[in-house]
């Protein structure tokens, strides 16, 4: 009988064992941002910087958008890594608050105001890239984004 018992045991964690494994795969894959973005469609919006976050896994860009009637809504574009990023031209500083911007993105399919960042423009014209693929500082999205 004990001996059935530490089979048993033996069986049930060798199971939950290859269970997490197997369940835990895709969080250590890379994931992409075709699920979640329309990259289709890119975006352009005017906002205003409310918090700029250097941290990994990905930079968050918070900005508020204004609409002709007066009604804000708060946006979220996440980039690359920090290390991509300084690549690109980039720093901690690159977006202080209250500058306004111009921002190109892909917006979530499922309607949240939350985005892919391509690039972003400052009121002073300078231009910082996200896009991937060769994309450097100051190149925009292929084809001319539908206004917001």
């Amino acid at each position: 009988m004990k001996r059935h018992t530490t089979t048993h045991r033996l069986v049930v964690a060798l199971l939950l064992g290859t269970g997490l494994l197997v369940s835990s795969a895709p969080a250590g894959a890379h994931h992409g941002t075709a699920n979640v973005y329309d990259n289709s469609k890119p975006v352009v919006m005017k906002g205003v910087i409310t918090r700029f976050e250097w941290t990994n896994p990905h930079n968050q860009i918070y900005f508020d958008v204004t609409d002709e009637k007066g009604g804000v809504t708060h946006w979220t574009a996440a980039t690359e890594p920090p290390q991509v990023m300084l690549e690109r031209g980039w720093t901690r500083k690159s977006l202080p608050i209250g500058e306004q911007v111009t921002v190109y993105v892909f917006v979530a399919k499922n309607g949240a105001p939350v985005g892919n960042l391509q690039k972003i423009v400052l009121a002073n014209g300078t231009e910082l890239s996200a896009a991937g693929g060769g994309g450097g500082r100051g190149s925009a999205p292929a084809a001319e984004p539908a206004a917001r």
